[in-house]
C-alpha cells in the first residue's frame, strides 16, 4: 500500500520551498493550510443542496444533537457552519509513519444553492463545498435541472458525491421506489452511480399516538417524534472512509495545489510572452558577438552560450520536455555553420539569420511547452492525482474522475 499522504506532503513542502518567491502571500498561506490539513488528517464532509431538502436536519441527525436551525422557511442557514463530528464507530486511523493518526471529521452546513440573496449565496455554498473532501448532496424527491447542474460542477472539481434522497418518510412506498429507480437511469448514472445513492429520513414527521392510563384517567392523543433514519448513511460514510479515506484526503489536497500551480505557471507564461524584447536583445548580442569573432568555430561557441543562458532564464524552475532537444539542435546548427570554410559575408549573414530564427522558434516552443506541462513533473499535482486514481480498484467513488 503506497503512502500517498506522505507523497502529497513532500510535494507540498518541496513546491513551497522551490517556488516561494513566485507564490503570492495568499497562495503561501493556502499551502501551509493544506500541510496542516494533512498533519491533522482532517476530512471535511459538506452537506450541499437546494433549500428545504433537509441539509441542517441531516447535520443534526449525524451529530446526534440539534445545532442548526431547521424548518420550512426559505433559506434558514444564514452562514456556512462547520462542526466537529465524532462518529459512534469512528473510521480506522490513517497511517502516519510508525504510528496511526486518528481521522478528524468536520461537517460543513452550506447555504442552499437557490436561497434568497441570488447567485452570490449560491456561489458561497459552492466555494464551501469545493473545500470539502466528500459531498453529501441532499435531495427530497425527483431531481431538478439546477441540482443536476450543481452535481456536474462539483464533479468537475474532483468532488466525490453521495446523493442523499432525504425525507423518504413523506412518500408512500410505491412513490419512493419510483423516485429511487429514476435516480438510477442511464442519464443519471453519468453523474451518480447506484451505489452512491443513500435513502434517509433525517427528521421524520411526528405522528399521533393515543396514551392509555392504567389509573383510569381518560386516554389522550400526543405527538411523537420518530428517531432519524440515517443508519445506512452512517454506514456508507464509515465504509467509504475506511476504504478510501486516504485517497479522498490526498486527491482533495492535490486539487487545491493544482489550482495554485496553474496560477503560478500562468503568471510565468504571461511574463515570458511579455518579454519578447529580451529575446531580441539576446539575438542582437549574439549577432554582434558572431560578427566580431575571429573564428567560425568561436561563432558556434558564442551562439551556444547565449542560447543556453536564454534557455535557462526562460525555463526557470519549470519542467520542459523539449528544452534539451531544442538546445542540442541549435548548438549543432551553430557549430556546424561556424565550422564551414566559407569566407564571404553572405554566408556569415545567413549564419546569423539562422541563429536568430532558431532562437525565435525556441522561445515560442518553450512558452508552449511550459504552458502544456503545468502541474506535471516531479512536483506536479496532476501527475500524482492521475497515479492515485489509476491505482484505485474498480467501483471506487474517485474512479469516475479518471477522465476529467
Amino acid at each position: 500500500m503506497q503512502d500517498y499522504l506522505q507523497q502529497v506532503r513532500d510535494r507540498l513542502i518541496n513546491y513551497r520551498n522551490l517556488f516561494q518567491k513566485e507564490l503570492t502571500e495568499s497562495e503561501l498561506i493556502e499551502i501551509l493550510g493544506l500541510e496542516e490539513k494533512l498533519d491533522k488528517s482532517a476530512i471535511a464532509i459538506a452537506v450541499f443542496g437546494m433549500v428545504s431538502r433537509g441539509k441542517s436536519s441531516l447535520i443534526n441527525a449525524l451529530l446526534g444533537q440539534k445545532l442548526g436551525e431547521t424548518g420550512a422557511t426559505h433559506g434558514t442557514t444564514k452562514n456556512v457552519a462547520v462542526y466537529a463530528w465524532e462518529m459512534p464507530s469512528p473510521p480506522a486511523p490513517l497511517p502516519e509513519g510508525e504510528g496511526r493518526k486518528k481521522i478528524q471529521l468536520r461537517l460543513i452546513d452550506t447555504q442552499g444553492i437557490d436561497e434568497i440573496g441570488g447567485a452570490i449565496r449560491g456561489e458561497m455554498a459552492l466555494e464551501a463545498a469545493k473545500q470539502a473532501d466528500l459531498i453529501l448532496f441532499a435531495i427530497a424527491g425527483d431531481m431538478t435541472r439546477l441540482e443536476q447542474e450543481a452535481i456536474a460542477n462539483l464533479q468537475k472539481s474532483y468532488k466525490p458525491i453521495l446523493l442523499i434522497f432525504n425525507k423518504i418518510d413523506l412518500y408512500p412506498e410505491c412513490d419512493r421506489y419510483a423516485i429511487h429507480q429514476a435516480l438510477q437511469n442511464i442519464e443519471m448514472q453519468k453523474l451518480i452511480s447506484p451505489q452512491e445513492i443513500v435513502l434517509t429520513s433525517a427528521e421524520p414527521k411526528p405522528f399521533k399516538v393515543r396514551l392509555q392510563y392504567s389509573d383510569g384517567r381518560d386516554s389522550q392523543e400526543v405527538w411523537e417524534q420518530p428517531k432519524p433514519d440515517i443508519q445506512s448513511l452512517k454506514e456508507r460514510i464509515l465504509d467509504l472512509l475506511n476504504t478510501e479515506g486516504k485517497e479522498l484526503l490526498a486527491v482533495n489536497v492535490l486539487r487545491s495545489l493544482l489550482e495554485i500551480q496553474n496560477a503560478v505557471t500562468q503568471r510565468h507564461v504571461q511574463k515570458l510572452q511579455a518579454s519578447t524584447e529580451i529575446a531580441a536583445l539576446v539575438f542582437i548580442a549574439e549577432a554582434i558577438g558572431m560578427l566580431i569573432s575571429p573564428s567560425r568555430w568561436v561563432d558556434g561557441l558564442i551562439s551556444g552560450i547565449f542560447t543556453g543562458l536564454f534557455v535557462s532564464w526562460a525555463i526557470g524552475k519549470y519542467p520542459s520536455q523539449k528544452k534539451y532537444l531544442w538546445l542540442m539542435v541549435i548548438l549543432a546548427i551553430a557549430v556546424f555553420a561556424g565550422g564551414l570554410d566559407i569566407n564571404n559575408k553572405v554566408a556569415r549573414y545567413i549564419q546569423i539569420a539562422g541563429s536568430g530564427l532558431s532562437l525565435l522558434l525556441l522561445f515560442k516552443s518553450l512558452i508552449a511547452d511550459i504552458d502544456q506541462s503545468r502541474a506535471s513533473g516531479k512536483l506536479g499535482a496532476k501527475t500524482l492525482i492521475t497515479k492515485i486514481i489509476q491505482n484505485l480498484p474498480e467501483g471506487s467513488i474517485l474512479k469516475r474522475f479518471q477522465n476529467i
